[in-house]
């Protein structure tokens, strides 16, 4: 009897394993679905529980309802006229004008523009002008409803003969007076201060990469469009020229329709107005540009006060610096903005400030690229001296330089600078040539260029930023202008390992660059 029992065990679990071979995966199965289920009915009855305390969520809902109320839409109206019978103005290929109004406006243009009657059009005769009115829209929003003062961007009312603003409740106000500024791609729009709510602009400075937003706006026209995102990066630039830009980047989508709109901040604050975005398609690819709030106070207290923006000009060419020149111009790093061009009688040739200087602070705050220069000296009043400090041989010293207001035309404060021989930098990838009569000619160079030309280059030495046509000034800072001349130069032990040039083109604009031998 006693060996039974003891023998029950294992008979139990021989026929339990035979069940599981017998039945196996139905009881599994049934046992995996009933974990699951029981799984997803538990974690449903913790979303529920969540959702009630919701704290993200409830956080973007109030601050959409207190920022909404201040977005307006731009709605403009401007009168074109043409001739062309089959063709479109000009301007309608201009990038401002096809980004607002819309890649598809050429077409859309030829579809409403109505054909010339027999009377209007004798044989013989040109085409008369004709008018059409183009409509577009943008977003803004209130940022002091007291004085019914509006921000949006410069392109979005730009040559608009009538803006009317559609507030949040669809009342209409036709603008009084629109005063811009293209440099920044701001404009400040005033309306009649009558039952306006607006939102307050935050300190932009204090927003870091990773922190939430909400951009509003009109994107296609469906006004009161709220996205969500982070800050993807600060002190974006998209190299436009003569902008300036201190770009905050958004994930939060923005459209066609949204430019003008706010960027906003957890707290209901302004801290960016949209102005473009980064595309291959011409829709939200998740890169957005907006004009930090710091920037747009600035301007929009000038614009307001004075009806126009006047900036500091400091009078030199700048580059930023690779590698190579840091270690040629014995710099400490590559932050900062490096000086390749002096204006003459300009206030840095008066502060003594020389081609080849590398300004890294002003008034005291450090200075990392070409942009914070830029818009660092733009910001200085002018008509008070302001220290610059800068490295030179390898030293730090500071200049006072009496900043003056910026010319109407920057283009023009740099004039066009810009015996035979040839003489080949093998090792470098290019050859060049003394500037004669015939080079000069081809090249569009005038009589007082003195240099070397180059007029053959290598793939290896174009990716190096030369090009066939540039004019090398100097090498390793000693000038040159004769082809033997630059063969000695660039022969010389200093330069065995790499060599600075000072090079300008037909434009007259100088820089540095640094070359390295080819491997």
């Amino acid at each position: 009897m006693m060996k039974i029992r003891k023998l029950m065990p294992f008979v139990l679990a021989l026929l339990l394993a035979g069940a599981l071979v017998a039945y196996g995966p139905t009881l599994a199965e049934r046992a995996a679905y009933a974990v699951a289920a029981g799984q997803n009915l538990a974690a449903r009855e913790q979303l529920a529980q969540l959702s009630k305390h919701d704290q993200m969520s409830e956080l973007f809902r109030t601050v959409a309802k207190a920022v909404r109320p201040a977005v307006v839409v731009v709605h403009v109206k401007q009168k074109i006229e043409y001739r062309p019978p089959g063709g479109v103005p000009e301007f309608f290929n201009d990038d401002f004008f096809r980004r607002f109004f819309g890649e598809d406006m050429p077409e859309r243009f030829r579809r409403q523009r109505p054909a010339p009657s027999p009377e209007e059009k004798a044989p013989g005769q040109p085409e008369p002008k004709q008018e059409y009115f183009a409509r577009g829209l943008g977003s803004g929003v209130i940022v002091d409803a007291k004085n019914g003062y509006i921000i949006t961007n410069w392109h979005v009312v730009r040559d608009a003969d009538k803006v009317e603003i559609v507030l949040h409740d669809n009342r209409r106000l036709t603008a009084e007076w629109i005063k811009t500024d293209r440099l920044s791609d701001l404009a400040v729009v005033k309306v009649r201060p009558e039952r306006l709510i607006d939102a307050p602009l935050g300190n932009s400075d204090n927003m870091e990469v990773g922190d939430l937003v909400l951009a509003v706006g009109a994107p296609e026209g469906l006004q009161q469009t709220v996205t969500a995102g982070i800050i993807s990066a600060k002190g974006r630039t998209t190299g436009g020229g003569m902008s300036y830009q201190d770009f905050i980047q958004t994930d939060a989508a923005i459209n066609h329709g949204n430019s003008g709109g706010p960027l906003v901040n957890m707290r209901g604050e302004v801290i960016g107005i949209n102005s473009a975005i980064i595309s291959r398609t011409g829709v939200n690819e998740g890169i957005g540009l907006t004009v930090p709030s710091n920037m747009v106070r600035s301007i929009m207290g000038q614009l307001i006060d004075k009806g126009k923006v006047v900036r500091g000009y400091l009078g030199v060419r700048i580059q930023n610096v690779d590698e190579g020149l840091a270690k040629s111009f014995k710099l400490p790093n590559m932050e900062g903005a490096l000086v390749s061009q002096v204006a003459e009688g300009g206030p840095a040739e008066k502060a003594r400030m020389q081609s080849g200087d590398f300004i890294t602070k002003v008034n005291g705050e450090r200075i990392r690229n070409v942009n914070e220069l830029r818009n660092a000296v733009a910001e200085l009043a002018p008509g008070k001296s302001h220290p610059f400090e800068v490295y030179r041989d390898g030293k730090a010293k500071t200049l006072n330089v009496k900043i003056e207001p910026q010319p109407e035309d920057m283009a023009g404060t740099f004039g066009e600078e810009t015996t035979p021989g040839t003489a080949e930098a093998s090792k470098y990838g290019f050859k060049v040539a003394t500037l004669t009569d015939p080079t000069r000619q081809k090249y569009g160079y005038k009589d007082d260029v003195k240099g070397v030309v180059i007029v053959e280059v290598s793939a290896e030495a174009a990716e190096q930023g030369l090009a066939e046509g540039m004019v090398i000034l100097q090498v390793q800072g000693k000038a040159v202008s004769t082809a033997a001349e630059f063969e000695k130069a660039i022969s010389g032990q200093d330069a065995k390992d790499g060599a600075r040039l000072q090079v300008t083109d037909r434009t007259g604009a100088k820089r540095f660059l640094f070359v390295s031998p080819e491997r």
